[in-house]
Protein backbone atom coordinates (compact mmCIF):
# COMPACT_ATOMS: atom_id res chain seq x y z
CA UNK A 1 0.00 0.00 0.00
CA UNK A 2 1.39 2.96 -0.89
CA UNK A 3 2.23 6.13 1.45
CA UNK A 4 -0.35 8.46 0.15
CA UNK A 5 -2.97 5.80 0.14
CA UNK A 6 -2.15 4.64 3.93
CA UNK A 7 -2.60 8.66 4.59
CA UNK A 8 -5.75 9.03 3.15
CA UNK A 9 -7.02 5.79 4.77
CA UNK A 10 -5.84 7.28 8.58
CA UNK A 11 -7.30 10.74 8.05
CA UNK A 12 -10.80 9.09 6.73
CA UNK A 13 -10.88 6.72 9.41
CA UNK A 14 -10.38 10.03 11.84
CA UNK A 15 -12.37 11.82 10.47
CA UNK A 16 -15.51 8.61 11.41
CA UNK A 17 -14.27 8.61 14.40
CA UNK A 18 -14.20 12.03 15.31
CA UNK A 19 -17.96 12.36 13.35
CA UNK A 20 -19.13 9.68 15.75
CA UNK A 21 -18.13 11.44 18.75
CA UNK A 22 -19.97 14.70 17.82
CA UNK A 23 -22.70 12.27 17.11
CA UNK A 24 -22.71 10.80 20.85
CA UNK A 25 -22.40 13.98 22.51
CA UNK A 26 -25.42 15.64 20.31
CA UNK A 27 -27.40 12.28 21.66
CA UNK A 28 -25.92 12.93 25.31
CA UNK A 29 -26.79 16.75 25.26
CA UNK A 30 -30.49 15.73 24.17
CA UNK A 31 -30.88 13.07 27.00
CA UNK A 32 -29.59 15.73 29.33
CA UNK A 33 -32.77 18.34 28.05
CA UNK A 34 -35.34 15.74 29.01
CA UNK A 35 -34.50 15.95 32.43
CA UNK A 36 -35.79 19.36 33.74
CA UNK A 37 -34.26 21.11 37.04
CA UNK A 38 -37.80 21.17 38.41
CA UNK A 39 -41.52 20.05 36.68
CA UNK A 40 -42.87 23.60 37.46
CA UNK A 41 -45.40 25.08 34.79
CA UNK A 42 -43.94 28.09 33.96
CA UNK A 43 -46.94 29.54 32.78
CA UNK A 44 -48.78 29.21 35.53
CA UNK A 45 -46.68 30.91 37.62
CA UNK A 46 -47.17 33.88 39.46
CA UNK A 47 -44.72 35.23 42.14
CA UNK A 48 -41.00 34.88 41.36
CA UNK A 49 -38.13 36.54 44.40
CA UNK A 50 -34.67 36.75 43.48
CA UNK A 51 -31.77 36.96 46.34
CA UNK A 52 -28.30 36.64 45.95
CA UNK A 53 -25.26 37.72 48.12
CA UNK A 54 -24.76 41.39 47.57
CA UNK A 55 -27.57 41.82 45.58
CA UNK A 56 -30.91 43.25 46.00
CA UNK A 57 -33.54 41.29 46.02
CA UNK A 58 -36.21 41.44 43.38
CA UNK A 59 -39.66 40.47 44.02
CA UNK A 60 -42.17 40.21 40.62
CA UNK A 61 -45.65 39.33 40.22
CA UNK A 62 -47.72 38.25 37.30
CA UNK A 63 -50.70 40.49 37.76
CA UNK A 64 -53.67 40.35 34.52
CA UNK A 65 -51.25 38.13 32.57
CA UNK A 66 -48.29 40.62 33.04
CA UNK A 67 -45.46 40.77 35.19
CA UNK A 68 -44.73 43.62 37.72
CA UNK A 69 -41.36 44.24 39.65
CA UNK A 70 -43.10 44.54 43.63
CA UNK A 71 -39.27 45.39 44.90
CA UNK A 72 -37.10 47.07 45.20
CA UNK A 73 -39.19 49.58 43.29
CA UNK A 74 -42.99 49.23 41.92
CA UNK A 75 -42.80 49.70 38.45
CA UNK A 76 -43.60 46.83 35.56
CA UNK A 77 -41.02 44.33 34.73
CA UNK A 78 -38.94 43.45 31.45
CA UNK A 79 -41.26 40.28 30.17
CA UNK A 80 -38.05 39.03 28.62
CA UNK A 81 -35.76 39.25 31.56
CA UNK A 82 -38.63 37.77 34.10
CA UNK A 83 -39.04 34.78 31.10
CA UNK A 84 -35.21 34.34 31.11
CA UNK A 85 -35.31 33.80 35.00
CA UNK A 86 -38.13 31.60 35.27
CA UNK A 87 -36.33 29.31 32.30
CA UNK A 88 -34.05 28.01 34.90
CA UNK A 89 -36.30 25.99 36.51
CA UNK A 90 -37.11 23.96 33.03
CA UNK A 91 -32.72 23.73 32.71
CA UNK A 92 -31.42 20.52 32.03
CA UNK A 93 -29.52 18.60 34.80
CA UNK A 94 -26.81 16.84 34.05
CA UNK A 95 -26.27 15.00 37.29
CA UNK A 96 -28.20 14.17 40.42
CA UNK A 97 -26.88 13.80 44.15
CA UNK A 98 -28.75 13.54 47.27
CA UNK A 99 -28.37 16.06 49.61
CA UNK A 100 -26.37 14.31 52.10
CA UNK A 101 -24.02 12.78 49.42
CA UNK A 102 -22.21 16.22 49.22
CA UNK A 103 -20.62 18.59 52.37
CA UNK A 104 -23.14 21.50 51.51
CA UNK A 105 -20.48 24.49 51.86
CA UNK A 106 -17.68 22.97 49.78
CA UNK A 107 -20.33 23.11 47.03
CA UNK A 108 -21.79 26.97 47.67
CA UNK A 109 -24.87 25.95 48.95
CA UNK A 110 -24.18 26.74 52.76
CA UNK A 111 -25.60 29.92 52.42
CA UNK A 112 -26.43 29.77 48.77
CA UNK A 113 -24.85 32.66 46.78
CA UNK A 114 -28.20 33.19 45.19
CA UNK A 115 -31.98 31.96 45.70
CA UNK A 116 -34.97 31.70 42.97
CA UNK A 117 -38.41 31.09 44.59
CA UNK A 118 -40.66 30.55 42.16
CA UNK A 119 -44.26 30.45 43.81
CA UNK A 120 -43.20 28.00 46.97
CA UNK A 121 -40.50 25.94 45.26
CA UNK A 122 -37.26 27.44 46.31
CA UNK A 123 -34.06 26.44 44.27
CA UNK A 124 -30.87 27.21 45.80
CA UNK A 125 -27.35 28.21 43.76
CA UNK A 126 -23.71 27.12 44.79
CA UNK A 127 -20.77 27.63 42.88
CA UNK A 128 -19.43 26.45 39.81
CA UNK A 129 -17.74 22.75 39.00
CA UNK A 130 -14.31 23.37 38.07
CA UNK A 131 -14.31 21.19 34.94
CA UNK A 132 -17.32 21.52 33.15
CA UNK A 133 -18.58 24.68 34.61
CA UNK A 134 -21.80 23.55 35.91
CA UNK A 135 -23.62 25.03 38.68
CA UNK A 136 -24.43 23.27 41.87
CA UNK A 137 -28.10 23.43 42.55
CA UNK A 138 -30.40 22.22 45.28
CA UNK A 139 -34.40 22.02 44.96
CA UNK A 140 -36.53 19.49 46.23
CA UNK A 141 -33.33 17.98 48.91
CA UNK A 142 -31.28 16.94 45.76
CA UNK A 143 -28.28 18.91 44.80
CA UNK A 144 -27.90 19.01 40.88
CA UNK A 145 -25.50 20.03 38.44
CA UNK A 146 -26.21 21.98 35.68
CA UNK A 147 -24.76 23.72 32.81
CA UNK A 148 -24.65 27.37 33.99
CA UNK A 149 -26.02 29.32 31.33
CA UNK A 150 -27.91 31.35 33.70
CA UNK A 151 -25.78 32.87 36.47
CA UNK A 152 -25.99 36.48 34.51
CA UNK A 153 -29.22 36.96 35.16
CA UNK A 154 -29.57 35.69 38.65
CA UNK A 155 -26.44 38.38 39.59
CA UNK A 156 -27.59 41.02 37.46
CA UNK A 157 -27.59 44.72 38.65
CA UNK A 158 -31.06 45.76 38.69
CA UNK A 159 -31.79 49.15 36.06
CA UNK A 160 -34.95 50.55 37.78
CA UNK A 161 -35.18 52.74 35.17
CA UNK A 162 -36.30 49.62 32.89
CA UNK A 163 -39.72 48.96 32.22
CA UNK A 164 -42.22 46.72 30.00
CA UNK A 165 -41.55 48.84 27.20
CA UNK A 166 -37.97 49.13 27.14
CA UNK A 167 -35.63 47.11 25.14
CA UNK A 168 -33.93 43.52 26.75
CA UNK A 169 -30.65 43.85 27.52
CA UNK A 170 -27.77 42.33 25.16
Amino acid sequence: MKRRTRTLLFLLAATALLGAAVVAELRHERVLARDPLTTIDIAAVRRLEVRCIGCTTRRFEKVDGHWLMRAPQAQPADEAQVAKLLAIANAPVRFRHAARDLELGKVGLDPPQATLVIDTTTIMFGTTDAIRNDRYVSVEGAIALVPDNFSARLFEPIDLGKGANSAPSP
